[in-house]
């Protein structure tokens, strides 16, 4: 009878494993399917772009250059929107398959991106909505640390306070700057080429409104110190507050959420995140200026 009763066992557990393992296939198989319009226009604005960079890279006409590099950013606010498009399908997708790990992985990728970074209350509904053995597995746990350092990092959030070492051994707390200056974090590091193309845009940043009660603290990912010391006297940017993660042994860009850089957030004087940009280009550019003038003119 007990032999019985075993081999009965290993046939349930035998068939409710194939039914499981058949539905997320079947669900991967509708996450391709559903992907299929959004990866069509993705594949044909990744092709423009790398045309793009072939004309920069032969061009000798610096106007022309300039605007084929505006181009490039049209392509990738683009690229960003289609990608929304395909997050907004995920979310539903997710929420009418609660009990699929592939599910899941749907909306524990892009929480780190760009593309999400506006789609908190959205995220967090969807993934309660899955069942708790989805919630309590290893990668729903994952997800649930990502919501938490992703709510105390979004705008409108108190911004997490720090108590660190600069480049001087100079101890900077964010609460120095509570009710005096609006501080932009800038998350950088010299071996990134994008963070550094942005310094002559960031110095004039620093010039206009430094004045006027703003603030930067440039926060480096670098391991090589060396390299991290000599980029900043080279750019020339020794004028604002710089900061090692390495040297602190800091988890100040988890706190932050801080997954790829360029990454910049805006603080006031209340210590509110009022602005956050993740990447680089024309776009954010134009949205940080647009700010702080608006908070200076306001002043």
């Amino acid at each position: 009878m007990k032999k019985i009763n075993l081999l009965f066992l290993l046939y349930t557990f035998f068939v409710s494993y194939s039914s499981f393992a058949q539905d997320e296939t079947t669900i991967e198989k509708e996450i391709l399917e559903l992907h299929k319009p959004t990866k069509k226009v993705r594949d044909s604005i990744i092709k423009l772009q790398k045309e793009v960079y072939l004309k920069i890279e032969f061009e000798k006409d610096s106007i022309i250059k300039n605007q084929l590099k505006l181009r490039l950013d049209e392509l990738e606010n683009a690229k960003d929107q289609n990608d929304i498009e395909e997050l907004k399908l995920d979310f539903v997708f997710a929420k009418n398959h609660p009990s699929s790990y592939h599910a899941l992985q749907l909306i524990r990728v892009p929480v780190n991106r760009f593309i999400g970074m506006n789609f908190y209350d959205t995220f967090v509904e969807v993934f309660e909505n899955f069942t708790p053995e989805i919630r309590n597995s290893e990668k729903g746990q994952e997800m649930s640390e990502k919501l938490k350092y992703f709510k105390q990092s979004k705008v409108g959030s108190q911004a997490p306070d720090f108590n660190l070492k600069d480049i001087n051994n100079n101890a900077i707390s964010l609460a120095d700057f509570k009710n005096k200056q609006y501080v932009l974090i800038d998350f950088w590091a010299s071996w990134c080429a994008p963070c550094r193309e942005e310094l002559p845009y960031i110095k004039e940043l620093y010039k206009n409104y430094k004045s006027l009660g703003f603030e930067i603290i440039s926060i480096t990912r670098d391991e090589n110190l060396d390299a991290w010391k000599k980029a900043i006297i080279k750019d020339k940017i020794e004028s604002w507050k710089h900061i090692s993660i390495l040297e602190n042994n800091s988890s100040i860009d988890k706190d932050y959420f801080v997954n790829g850089i360029p990454h910049k957030i805006l603080i006031d004087k209340n210590g509110i995140i009022i602005g956050k940009w993740k990447g680089s280009g024309e776009s954010n550019k134009h949205d940080l200026q647009k700010l702080l003038k608006s908070i200076f003119e306001a002043e």
